[in-house]
């Protein structure tokens, strides 16, 4: 032991790790980020992705063009997510275009979206939708629920406003606005 020397198995350990962890950055970024990201924009209505990590969970920040059914869209787009990086460890985030009149709208309408969500009186939440919406001179607006979310989507001319909420009992894992 006398000729052991420390520096240099110090050395060779902090280098170890350092390439161990470059290796694993490199593979997840080759096998996971590059492929997905270029399968999202794949999409026609995608029109910017990101995708960072945060605490173990990756963030998909989206921007999507106007689509005439979101729900339809929101799927596919989640079916893609969860087939790479697995059902639990992202969470989807949309970007819309949503302009003063849009977002005072929904923020009027967002407390029957989350009613209807928690009582399930979805006939009720899309009637009084239906009259806020129109009160505020959007006619052109659509709500579809299914098993796992509610969405709502209006638009104002060339301005668009989306919304995905996660019902409860449902698989998906929180809110995407």
């Amino acid at each position: 032991m006398k000729n052991f020397r420390w520096p240099v198995a110090v050395l060779v350990f902090f280098l170890t790790l350092a390439v161990s962890a470059g290796v694993i950055i490199f593979r997840e970024r080759q096998l996971q980020k590059e492929p997905l990201l270029n399968r999202l924009r794949e999409f026609e209505a995608v029109e910017a992705v990101e995708l960072r990590q945060s605490g173990g969970v990756y963030l998909v920040s989206m921007q999507l063009a106007y689509v005439p059914d979101l729900a339809a869209v929101y799927r596919k787009i989640d079916g893609e997510i969860a087939g790479v990086l697995g059902r639990t460890n992202y969470r989807l985030e949309l970007r819309d275009r949503r302009d003063e009149l849009l977002a005072e709208a929904y923020f009027v309408v967002h407390l029957a979206l989350y009613e209807g969500e928690r009582r399930g009186n979805f006939t009720e939440m899309s009637e009084r939708i239906d009259s806020v919406m129109a009160g505020f001179g959007l006619p052109e607006h659509r709500l579809t629920v299914d098993a796992e979310r509610i969405y709502f989507q209006a638009r104002n001319g060339a301005n668009y406003l989306y919304a995905v909420i996660a019902r409860r009992g449902g698989t998906g894992e929180g809110e995407a606005v």
